[in-house]
């Protein structure tokens, strides 16, 4: 979230900021070493009029329908034609679960521009994001509606005062479209301290649009905030490669509250993402009428 405009302005406890972000990079290690672990359907019980996923050995992912196989070749029927797809180049064939009108279902329904959305990542999956090119991040669903994860500011580690993150978060469907969810992040600056905040958040509607409510409890230099800070975020899907997004925060500082957003535009594909924004601040719009946001994201 974009809490870390504040974090720098606050001293903390000084005592578990490496422990912890050793752990960090441990734990990213570990889930990078698990990517490859795939459940594949076994494809005898396929039946030709059902949808499927066919994973190759590559990395590539076609959907669409079984005509033909044997030992040799597997004859997918997709929505640009026939393929022939050699059948030792592929990793992994699953139905398809995807209901969506678009060619595929969207991979980043799990967060906006980086502050979470109540959808929990599935159990096996994860992401990793890149955050204006410096600062990067790994998530990884462990369990049905648990997941972990973390990241580091590049260019503060290589000057020895890493800034370092930890997020874990839960997230339960409670309707057909409506989820419920919540979490800690974690953020640390070498030298300053830690700040923490839990946070709950809801979401109402579909993976390709959605609107989430969230607020939060920071503890930051051994206190807690008097007042939550306040999240509204939504996306709308409007094309197979296309979604609109916004992100914005209402932060209590002393006895105002600071608004800050971001608008902007993301570009998908089926294990791709590009975020594109403008992070408005108004406290500094007299310096500068917007910051840039660069987003890069890879779901495995």
């Amino acid at each position: 979230m974009i809490y870390t405009l504040n974090f720098l302005k606050f001293n903390a406890i000084k005592n578990t900021k490496k422990m912890i972000l050793k752990k960090i990079l441990f734990f990213s290690l570990l889930f990078l070493s698990t990517i490859d672990s795939y459940s594949q359907t076994p494809i005898d019980t396929i039946k030709n009029s059902e949808r499927v996923v066919v994973k190759m050995n590559n990395g590539d992912e076609f959907r669409g329908k079984i005509l033909s196989r044997d030992q040799n070749t597997i004859v997918l029927e997709t929505t640009n034609g026939t393929l022939n797809l050699i059948s030792s180049n592929v990793r992994s064939i699953n139905i398809d679960s995807y209901k969506g009108k678009y060619r595929f279902p969207n991979s980043n329904e799990t967060r906006y521009f980086f502050g979470p959305s109540a959808i929990p990542i599935k159990q096996g999956k994860g992401y990793y994001q890149n955050v204006v090119l410096t600062t990067n991040f790994i998530n990884y669903g462990l369990f049905k509606n648990v997941s972990i994860g973390g990241g580091v500011e590049f260019i503060s580690l290589l000057l020895g005062n890493p800034i370092w993150f930890l997020t874990p978060k839960v997230g339960f469907k409670v309707g057909e479209y409506s989820h419920i969810g919540g979490g800690f992040i974690m953020a640390g600056y070498a030298g300053e301290g830690t700040a923490t905040l839990g946070y709950g958040v809801y979401t109402i509607g579909s993976s390709e649009t959605n609107l989430t409510i969230g607020a939060g409890y920071g503890l930051f230099s051994g206190q807690f905030s008097n007042r939550p800070p306040i999240m509204v975020s939504g996306t709308h899907r409007v094309g197979n490669n296309f979604a609109l997004l916004t992100e914005n925060y209402f932060i209590p500082i002393g006895t105002s509250t600071n608004y800050t957003g971001t608008f902007g535009f993301r570009i998908l594909a089926p294990k791709n993402s590009f975020d594109f924004g403008l992070i408005v601040i108004p406290e500094i719009t007299d310096v500068i009428p917007a910051l840039p946001f660069i987003g890069y994201t890879r779901s495995f």
